[in-house]
C-alpha cells in the first residue's frame, strides 16, 4: 500500500488487484446522494495526529473481507491511521451497518511496518503473481506438447 498526498486529497494505492481510492481531505461533507462504488465515497479529517477516514456508499457487491462478505447499502466505515513511531503505522477500523449489525464492529488495532523506498508497487491480481502465471503457462505447454 502506498499513500500519495496532494492538496485537498489523499490517494491510496494498493497493489492487490491494482486498486486505488481518492480520499477528500479538504473538509467537504459527504454528498447528499452519493453514487455507490466499490471503494465508496471517502472523506477524511485529522483528530490530533490521527487521520480519520469516513466512508459511505460502498457498493453492496464488495466484500469487506474473505470471511465477511455481506453488508447493506447503509454500511459506514471509519478508519483510523496513526503513526506512533517512525517505523510503524497503526490502523483500526469501525464498521457500522444498522441492517446487518446489532452494534458497531471495531477491529483490534493493526500495526504495519513502514518502508520508505523508491520501489514501485508489485503487480498482484487475483492471487497470481505475473511470474507464477507465466511459469504455470510454461508447464501447461510442456504437458500439451
Amino acid at each position: 500500500m502506498q499513500f500519495v498526498s496532494t492538496p485537498g486529497q489523499l490517494v491510496q494505492l494498493v497493489e492487490v488487484d491494482h486498486d486505488f481510492r481518492v480520499i477528500s481531505i479538504d473538509a467537504r461533507p459527504h454528498s447528499e446522494r452519493p453514487n455507490p462504488s466499490f471503494n465508496g465515497e471517502s472523506r477524511a479529517h485529522w483528530e490530533g495526529d490521527t487521520l480519520v477516514v469516513d466512508t459511505i456508499a460502498i457498493d453492496e457487491r464488495v466484500w469487506n473481507s474473505a470471511t465477511w462478505r455481506y453488508h447493506s447499502e447503509q454500511e459506514h466505515v471509519i478508519e483510523r491511521y496513526s503513526r506512533p513511531s517512525k517505523n510503524y503505522l497503526s490502523y483500526q477500523v469501525t464498521v457500522e451497518d444498522p441492517k446487518m449489525l446489532t452494534k458497531p464492529w471495531v477491529s483490534a488495532p493493526r500495526r504495519f511496518t513502514l518502508s520508505v523506498t523508491n520501489e514501485p508497487l508489485d503487480e498482484w491480481y487475483c492471487g497470481v503473481q505475473p511470474n507464477e502465471a507465466l511459469e504455470s503457462l510454461k508447464e501447461l505447454r510442456k504437458e500439451l506438447d
